[in-house]
């Protein structure tokens, strides 16, 4: 494992039974909040812990499900990190509204049996992989471009959740351009708050 990997896996190590990290740009802090259903800004700064911790009170309050996440500017980017359990921004009509405006979109969502890897072009699914624990083959590529980004994952080995994690934030860092850093998801960023009844 390379020291890119090695320092993904520590940052997925903070996330147990769900990670969902998405990345935009070409959209404002304000336009992402809005995709995700998010009310105007309440001036409520949280890191991811805080984050997490507001989201269950919140979903005890409203007896819905309270959907949480921090959201804030990593270089070009607007990065949506939502804690436990979240896993809105994975969705395909997210990515497509988030890209929407010749932006970018890039999300990596792993669950308790769905790990994968979006990226998304104006609109469009450049190539999504769907990791595949226990198959022979370790992706299942779609999208318009499914082979875009077969130099970058012809070496991952990996056979277990944990390993696709990491290597698949490496990936995101090699096409965004920005580290996702433990000092980024420990400082305070917006709070989206949104609620999702199904």
């Amino acid at each position: 494992m390379n020291d890119v990997e090695e320092h993904y896996r520590n940052i997925a190590g903070y996330f147990s039974e769900t990670l969902c990290i998405t990345w935009c740009q070409g959209l404002t802090l304000d336009e992402v909040a809005g995709v995700f259903g998010s009310g105007l800004d309440t001036g409520l700064r949280y890191n991811v812990a805080e984050a997490e911790n507001a989201g269950f009170e919140a979903r005890e309050e409203a007896g819905g499900v309270a959907c949480s996440a921090i959201a804030g500017q990593l270089g070009p980017w607007v990065v949506v990190v939502e804690p436990e359990y979240g896993d809105t921004g994975s969705g395909h009509e997210i990515l497509r509204e988030l890209s929407a405006k010749d932006g970018r979109a890039l999300n990596v969502y792993s669950g308790i049996n769905s790990h994968s890897l979006d990226y998304y072009r104006d609109a469009r699914p450049l190539t999504t992989l769907q990791f595949l624990e226990w198959g022979e083959e370790p992706f299942h590529r779609q999208g318009d471009q499914p082979h875009l980004l077969d130099e970058l994952i012809g070496n991952f080995s990996g056979e277990r959740a944990a390993d696709f994690r990491a290597f698949a934030l490496a990936v995101a860092e090699r096409l965004t351009g920005v580290r996702l850093t433990h000092d980024w998801l420990f400082s305070k960023h917006r709070w989206l708050q949104w609620e999702d009844w199904d």
